[in-house]
């Protein structure tokens, strides 16, 4: 910062100092003005000149500026001194916003910024409380200063004394909330810091935690007693211009530290530390770390020659440099940046000894990075005596020699180990009788410890010392035994892969990276399928037979197979000499040639017949499945290992489940007591069986058990295997039920009958044929009077017509009985309104005049007579309805009435009767009858002329009883 700046802001706090030192020494209130003065000139020109100071040495940090704020605000506070309302006024609004700059520097040490929302939150609090604290004082308390009575608010606007104590206890309940909140704060700051950050932190975090609890303790004070409080208030004013001092105090113990750069020289020298030992002691920092420069590799590695990554974390680097060249990185803690004079002092002490640990380290990288190398190498690498003993070798050796122990190969002749027998005198010769051993290169043959046969390529060459003598002789070796056997082998593998290119019914098109096709670049297959020749298609451009629509994607798969990118799963249309274009499936593969490194092979398939095929495919899949989830029987798949992996919407309908619950597991509706009966099942149709109509039962998801019936078949793939089965379920449970109806109908009408045929012979044996046997007896008598008693015969005869009469009326009541003849003779309305005539209660009868079907007539007729004899005999009724209509082809009979309820077909046979007879014309008997609110009967028959047959071979005609 420049020194201008610096001068008015000293000015400033010196023209501040001297207003303060007015207003005390005229002020006509303070009872002891050379104590304020000294106190209110102490912290204030304290937090100014600090801030001065870390300004003029750190300008970049706005710590400097917060202690300078924190000394003008103190500055201002001396305006409560003032005679004047106004200028007091003012003061008292002004007198605690110190505070908040004084918090505000606190928790933004020592960086000058607020590190968290947390923080910022805390600072922001704690402007807004003072400033609302003397705002809201000065607007209930005429007189805000105890100690002054002349010394008056002009912006009161009320003088309660209650009002003014709420405001204090108020304000003191919150001060000492958010100061403890600050506490918290700053101690949990200084706890998670480092040990460095602790360091620069302490003495100014102590002093002003020191300050805020004499604060918390004022304010307790205040409650109790005033002059507690105004005691401590000196107190608070001590420890307040302290936390400057500590400022200062890091200051002077940053330059301080310094000093310890002569002691880490003289460790350095002595060699009783090591390096980042040393380097940390003095910088107080034990986390350092020291990473060295390898400038011909470009990077950073640590003191073993490992490379350094950098993983980020909360450290600061510092380049070090020793003669103008980087030499190496100090890894820091972040809080020695407000030390750069240490940091800097330290790293030019050590210039040197990092240098030369920057040697060392260089030195092991490469070591490192030669023996990687060496060991690495697919090559044969090692170092011969002048004897031709092997010295060294690499890993590439020790794989060759074929020995399981390594070591046994050193000291080991050369010939020994890597010349065949036949040839080691030879070799051994050759070596020893050439005492200069001149470069050379030779290949051998030879079978390795582990009977491996082995063909090795030898270059050699002398190593020679200072002097210019052999020293060693240096043998590198290629493994070629695998180029050997490819090169004899590559020979034949050409002509069979023109033959089989030629044989295969692929299309194989060889191009260069333009896309030119190259000579004897297509295949037999493609010649005959598009009928071009070799000639028409070489140095051809590959695009010239592709259809104009497809150039464009094809130019790009070809550039990119050029490049070393395959590209597959291609389709385009390709031309023909004559036609039209085919659709082919193909892919471009980048090759590598000898003469060219930048050919794609192209291989396809006419794909025109398999694309109408897929499509044919997916039609007939996309019917198939449109079947399956529009089928209303339940469709199940099975695996092999019984779990399901199919199952259409009418399975959820059915079962219940959904196919998110049962798809991928064992079958949920199979009861367990069926586990059995499924796994016979299971086996028969893997076994290849079809089996349909297999009737059993099955749950359903809310527990309910159902009838259904099961077909099944086996699913085989393109060889016959079995690979799953599929399953049909038809939910019979309704069949099953109606089934069931149907027999206990068919024996209640077998019953019925019966019951009437023997009813009919008790009526016709009790009262016709009794009258009948008693008319024959007394036609006898007659006949045996009328000679002899002619009066007796005739009296007798009289007596017989009567009988007569009796029995034509006991036969005429048993065939109303059988089938009314009313109904025959007038039709329903009028057999009606004779079964009401004859009811016991009122009827209120609604019947069309018109005649319907026989049979419909009939069913209507014993449905009301039923259902009136119900009435009579069980529902206390006192009213009855009958009402007969035609609704949508069909009749529709309804008898109600007010009685009891409680009415059920399943009671008596009489109303089970009746639901027979109405089914029997395909009808439906629907009872409604609660019990309290009477009973409705509503019967609908159909009135097609197809169900009007003779029913009386069919339902039993008598009466129900």
């Amino acid at each position: 910062m420049s020194g201008r700046v610096l001068g008015a802001l000293a000015g400033g706090g010196v023209a501040l100092a001297a207003g303060a030192t007015w207003l005390v020494l005229a002020s006509n209130h303070d009872d002891n003005p050379a104590a304020t003065l000294a106190f209110v000139l102490t912290a204030g020109l304290s937090f100014v000149g600090s801030g001065l100071v870390a300004l003029w040495r750190r300008p970049e940090n706005r710590t400097g500026i917060l202690l300078v704020a924190v000394g003008y605000l103190w500055f201002l506070g001396a305006l409560t001194e003032s005679g004047s309302d106004w200028v007091f006024t003012i003061g008292i609004a002004l007198n605690s916003v110190v505070f908040g700059a004084f918090v505000h520097l606190l928790l933004a040490f020592p960086w000058g910024r607020l590190g968290s929302r947390r923080d910022v939150s805390l600072v922001a609090a704690t402007y807004a409380l003072v400033i609302v604290d003397g705002l809201a004082l000065l607007t209930v308390d005429e007189r805000p200063a105890p100690d002054c009575s002349t010394c008056l608010s002009t912006v009161a606007l009320t003088n309660n004394e209650t009002a003014a104590t709420a405001v204090q206890l108020t304000v003191t309940m919150l001060s000492l909330a958010l100061l403890a909140a600050i506490l918290a704060s700053v101690g949990r700051r200084f706890i998670k810091s480092s040990p460095a950050l602790r360091r620069v932190l302490g003495p100014v975090i102590a002093t002003g935690a020191l300050t805020m609890l004499v604060a918390v303790a004022e304010l307790v004070a205040d409650i109790f007693s005033e002059a507690v409080a105004g005691a401590i208030g000196v107190v608070f004013v001590a420890t307040f211009a302290t936390v400057p001092l500590a400022f200062l105090a890091g200051i002077l113990r940053a330059r301080l530290a310094r000093s310890a750069v002569g002691e880490l020289l003289l460790k350095l020298g002595a060699g009783g530390a090591s390096l980042r030992e040393a380097l940390a002691q003095a910088l107080h920092d034990p986390s350092l770390d020291i990473v060295y420069w390898l400038p011909q590799r470009g990077v950073f590695v640590w003191h073993d020659g490992n490379p350094f990554v950098d993983e980020g974390g909360p450290r600061t680097a510092r380049y070090v440099e020793h003669d103008g060249k980087r030499v190496a990185a100090l890894l820091h803690d972040p809080s020695l940046a407000d030390e750069p004079e240490l940091v800097d002092a330290v790293a030019a002490a050590a210039g040197l000894w990092l240098a030369n640990e920057q040697l060392q380290a260089e030195l092991r990288a490469q070591y490192d990075f030669l023996q990687t190398i060496v060991n690495t190498a697919p090559s044969l690498l090692m170092s011969l005596d002048l004897e031709g003993r092997i010295a060294n070798f690499n890993t590439a050796c020790e794989r060759a020699s074929g020995y399981d122990d390594v070591e046994e190969v050193r000291n080991q002749y050369f010939w020994d180990v890597f010349i065949a027998a036949e040839d080691r005198d030879a070799v051994r010769r050759r070596f020893l009788t050439d005492p200069v051993h001149l470069p050379s290169e030779y290949e051998n043959t030879f079978v390795n410890r582990r009977g491996e046969e082995l063909v090795i390529a030898w270059s050699t060459a002398p190593l020679r010392d200072e002097h210019g003598d052999v020293r060693n002789i240096i043998c590198g070796g290629l493994d070629v035994t695998e180029r050997k056997r490819r090169e004899l082998e590559l020979q034949g593998e050409r002509d069979f892969l023109d033959t089989m290119a030629d044989s295969i019914p692929s299309l194989i098109v060889l191009t260069d990276r333009e896309g030119q096709i190259v000579p004897d670049g297509v295949n037999l297959a493609f010649r005959e399928t598009f009928g071009w020749t070799m000639d028409e298609t070489t140095r051809h451009s590959f695009l010239e037979f592709v259809h104009s629509e497809d150039d464009y994607a094809v130019r790009m798969a070809i550039a990119a197979a050029a490049n070393g990118v395959a590209r597959t799963d291609l389709e385009s249309r390709w031309l023909p000499r004559e036609g039209e274009p085919l659709l082919v499936s193909w892919a471009a593969t980048p090759i590598s040639h000898p003469s060219d490194p930048k050919l794609v092979l192209v291989t396809g398939e006419d794909a025109t017949d398999r694309k109408r095929r897929e499509s044919d495919l997916r039609s007939s899949e996309e019917r198939l499945r449109a079947a399956i989830e529009a089928s209303p029987v339940a469709i199940v798949e099975y695996a092999l290992d019984d779990t399901i992996t199919r199952w259409n919407p009418a399975a959820e309908r059915i079962f219940g489940w959904t196919a998110e619950e049962v798809v991928g597991g064992l079958a949920k509706h199979q009861p367990p007591e069926r586990a059995t009966e499924l796994a016979e099942l299971f086996r028969r149709v893997r076994n290849g069986d079809i089996y349909t109509g297999v009737e059993s039962r099955r749950n359903r998801k809310d527990g309910a058990s159902i009838d259904v019936e099961i077909s099944a078949a086996p699913i085989r793939d393109v060889t016959g295997e079995v690979i799953s089965h599929m399953a049909l379920f038809a939910d019979i449970t309704e069949r099953k039920l109606q089934e069931e109806e149907v027999r206990a109908s068919r024996s209640r009408i077998v019953q019925a009958a019966d019951d009437a045929r023997r009813m009919l012979e008790r009526n016709l044996h009790d009262g016709a044929q009794q009258r009948l046997v008693a008319l024959s007896l007394s036609l006898r008598l007659a006949q045996t009077r009328i000679g002899c008693d002619p009066d007796a015969a005739e009296t007798i005869l009289g007596d017989a017509r009567d009988e007569l009469s009796l029995a034509i009326e006991d036969l005429r009541e048993l065939a109303r009985g059988i089938h009314p003849a009313v109904l025959t003779d007038r039709g329903l309305e009028a057999a009606v309104l004779t079964l009401a005539t004859r009811s016991l209660i009122p009827v209120e009868v609604s019947v069309p005049a018109e005649r319907l079907p026989g049979a419909v007539e009939a069913a209507a007729y014993y449905v009301v007579a039923e259902a009136l004899t119900n009435v009579a005999k069980y529902a206390q009724a006192s009213l009855a309805h009958v009402r007969v209509s035609r609704d949508n082809g069909r009749a529709v009979v309804e008898v109600a009435d007010d009685g009891v309820g409680g009415a059920s077909a399943g009671a008596g046979s009489g109303l089970r009767g009746l639901a027979d007879r109405v089914a029997a014309l395909d009808g439906t008997l629907a009872i409604e009858s609660p019990p309290g609110a009477g009973t409705r009967i509503r019967a609908e028959l159909p009135l097609s002329l197809a169900q009007d047959r003779n029913l009386r071979e069919q339902i039993p005609i008598a009466q129900d009883p």
